[in-house]
């Protein structure tokens, strides 16, 4: 039966132990009845003595091993001797008289009731014995057969008939005795299983009104669950998950509408915006320190930087002075590659969190650059002992966008408020010129003449304009907003004459006749009246020609800045290409020879970081264990004293200083003598861009010229 095997021997053992209980009292019976119909016989046998005598020692024995033996298999194997021993009391009560073998059929089946094939045994066992006895004396002629005169006459087929009758009721029962057992075992089996599955029920009952009641955290209490208590596992599971899913939501949505208020009401200034922000961002997320960083331009170096408008610490206000140049330190690198750090591993010294023990190391590190539109206007620093999880990123980052947009908007009422206090001003200075202006009224009269004679020039100046638009090489055309060609000068109607574009004139739409290329070029145009500057060069197919012209698309604008079309230029850029491809030969030829040479060659933009080092360079670093790439940052490679005395030379020639130098470099069996060239690298504007250095080994040279000294005195010797 499908279950049993999970049920042990031991469980199973009450069920049995019951069978026999009520086997025992139903043996109880059958024993007084036996040793009564032993005393019933004797009133017909007069066999008095010998009921009392041999049904008392059977009845004692069985109270006696009932006593002490009771529940045990050696108990019942007694009660099944005893059983055919009142058997045998009854055929020598009868003489031998054989109905009387019918008690061993009877006995045999009140047996069955214990469920045991070796119950069985000790009867019938003894009941073939007896039957053989008999057949014995009957064969032997035994004095004692005056005991058995009922006993017909047997042969020894009859005999043999007898005990395989005897033998078969045995085998019958001892198969119904195991099939009654495993009948019990079924019983029990599934009762066990019924009363497992209502233990299973009312745990998943008291599983399932723990979670109605809110407990997720609540055991299931059992050892292995059913499919229903799997599917309340399963639910339970998917309400955490829910559950946790909620509260991070709920974090980032009432963070955002906290921090929202905040930017609602302090959108008309900068600094308070900014320092009440941070300061409920540092308690809002339980951090330890914080810092709000606002993208800031230099109007006298032309430069943007970051400066720390507010900063927190442990509930703290801090103001601290501070500008860092976009692309320098972590929130550098955040601003300029707009995207989010958060480190678990801070570099020594670069944060320290000031407390009451003193100066400590946080543990994690979370930058975020405030952006909208993919536009960077600050970064928020956040430092704290415990680390950030996914939700205080996320977080962060939606508030970062939020804080870039009033950032946004509360400068750009700042600077509303600075045009409308210019306007007030020029406002009363235009009202203290009104009395002015009337006074020069007759003389605006008298310059109308004047102006009359200007729009001559005026009309002169747009024939020259037209005469410049067409005495120039390139190709010149504007466009409205409908695509309509404006203006096209000669330049651009003599190249399409002859060509599939020559209907193209003023007033015709420019996108007409393009075949294929029409979305291409529409494109443009579209990106060009979205008010957004195109450069770019492209192969030249208007004649099958083999050249290349640069054109450079950009959108015409009225005096109030609305896009009213777009102007196209074009020229032909053949040579321009050429001569690329013959500066890229010239750069292999460059590299060839700053890489054939013993000195060294090398080159440092303004921020110290490599253009070029030739392959000597590279090759005395590596010796000292250092790789040398294009972008590394020199001073980096460098340690100590040799750090400073090429820092100061950087210096110098960044300042526009051009010098040469001589040093010695002391080796094991002699000493080298170096000259270093230093000068700078300037763009085409003149602006110093970097720094080139060479060095070469001048020590022959060196020892020559103290040569040729050393001769020249011993010449101005001999002179003497």
């Amino acid at each position: 039966m499908e279950g049993t095997e999970k049920i042990s021997a031991e469980q199973l053992k009450s069920f049995h132990n019951k069978v026999n209980e009520e086997a025992d009292s139903i043996i109880n019976y059958f024993m007084v009845g036996y040793f009564l119909f032993g005393l019933f016989l004797s009133i017909f046998y007069s066999t008095w003595a010998f009921g009392l005598i041999m049904g008392g020692i059977s009845l004692g024995l069985y109270f006696l091993a009932k006593s002490f033996l009771s529940g045990s298999l050696i108990f019942r194997l007694i009660v099944s001797f005893l059983f055919w021993n009142f058997g045998m009391q009854f055929i020598i009560q009868l003489h031998g008289m054989y109905e009387m073998h019918f008690f061993y059929f009877v006995s045999l089946t009140v047996l069955l009731f214990y469920e045991d094939w070796r119950v069985l045994l000790p009867a019938v066992i003894y009941a073939i014995m007896t039957f053989l006895l008999l057949f014995y004396l009957q064969l032997s002629g035994s004095e004692f057969n005056l005991y058995f005169e009922n006993v017909p006459a047997l042969s020894i087929k009859h005999a043999v008939l007898h005990i395989g009758i005897l033998c078969l009721y045995a085998g019958l029962c001892m198969l119904w005795s195991n099939l009654q057992r495993r009948q019990t075992k079924y019983a029990g089996v599934n009762f066990l299983q019924m009363e497992e599955q209502l233990k299973l029920m009312d745990t998943n009952i008291h599983f399932a009104d723990s979670i109605s009641q809110g407990n997720l955290s609540a055991n299931y209490g059992a050892d292995k669950a059913d499919r229903l208590g799997e599917s309340l596992m399963n639910m339970r599971a998917s309400l955490i998950e829910a559950s946790e899913r909620e509260a991070k939501e709920k974090f980032v949505n009432v963070g955002l509408a906290s921090i929202g208020e905040i930017l609602r009401n302090n959108a008309d200034n900068l600094d308070v915006l900014c320092d009440n922000v941070i300061e409920k961002l540092v308690n809002y997320m339980k951090a330890n320190q914080g810092g709000i960083f606002i993208l800031n331009k230099d109007e006298n170096m032309d430069e943007t930087y970051l400066e720390l408008m507010a900063c927190r610490a442990y509930e703290r206000k801090k103001y601290l002075e501070k500008r860092i140049e976009v692309g320098q330190g972590l929130v550098g690198q955040a601003a300029i590659e707009k995207e989010t750090i958060y480190m678990l591993d801070i570099p020594k010294g670069y944060l320290n969190i000031t407390s009451g023990l003193g100066l400590a190391t946080p543990n994690s590190l979370l930058i975020v650059p405030l952006k909208s539109n993919e536009e960077v206007v600050g970064v928020i620093e956040m430092a704290s002992f415990e680390n950030f999880s996914d939700t205080d990123i996320e977080f962060l980052e939606k508030v970062g966008e939020s804080i870039a947009s009033t950032v946004i908007s509360a400068k750009t009422n700042q600077t509303t408020k600075e045009l409308l206090e210019q306007s007030r001003q020029m406002t009363e200075e235009m009202q203290a010129q009104e009395e002015e202006m009337r006074q020069n009224m007759e003389e605006m009269q008298a310059t109308q003449e004047e102006m009359a004679r200007t729009q001559k020039e005026l009309s002169a100046k747009e024939a020259n304009l037209n005469a410049l638009i067409n005495n120039t090489t390139d190709s010149i055309i504007t466009i409205d907003r409908g695509y309509r060609i404006v203006v096209m000068n000669e330049v651009q109607k003599e190249r399409y004459r002859g060509t599939q574009y020559e209907g193209l004139q003023e007033g015709a739409n420019a996108l007409d006749m393009l075949g294929s290329v029409r979305d291409e070029w529409k494109g443009y145009y579209d990106r060009a009246m979205s008010g957004e500057r195109l450069d770019f060069t492209i192969k030249s197919s208007v004649k099958g020609e083999d050249a290349w012209r640069e054109y450079f698309i950009n959108p015409i604008k009225e005096k109030s800045g609305n896009i009213i079309g777009a102007s196209i230029f074009s020229r032909d850029v053949t040579d321009k290409k050429r001569m690329e491809v013959e500066l890229k030969k010239k750069g292999f030829v460059l590299d060839a020879m700053i890489n054939s040479t013993t000195n060294t060659y090398f080159a440092v933009d303004a921020q110290y970081k490599v253009i070029l080092a030739n392959k000597v360079l590279r090759e005395r670093f590596k010796e000292q264990g250092i790789v040398l790439n294009p972008g590394d940052n020199i001073l980096d490679k460098m340690q100590g004293e040799a750090r400073k005395k090429w820092k100061e030379r950087y210096d110098r020639a960044l300042k526009g200083e051009t010098f040469n130098i001589e040093e010695t470099r002391e080796l094991k069996d002699r000493t080298l003598f170096i000259s270093v060239h230093c000068d700078p690298i300037r763009d085409g504007d003149g602006e110093i861009i970097g720094v080139s250095v060479v060095s070469r080994d001048i020590t022959d040279q060196k020892e020559a010229m103290d040569k040729v000294e050393e001769l020249s005195a011993e010449i101005a010797k001999l002179k003497r």
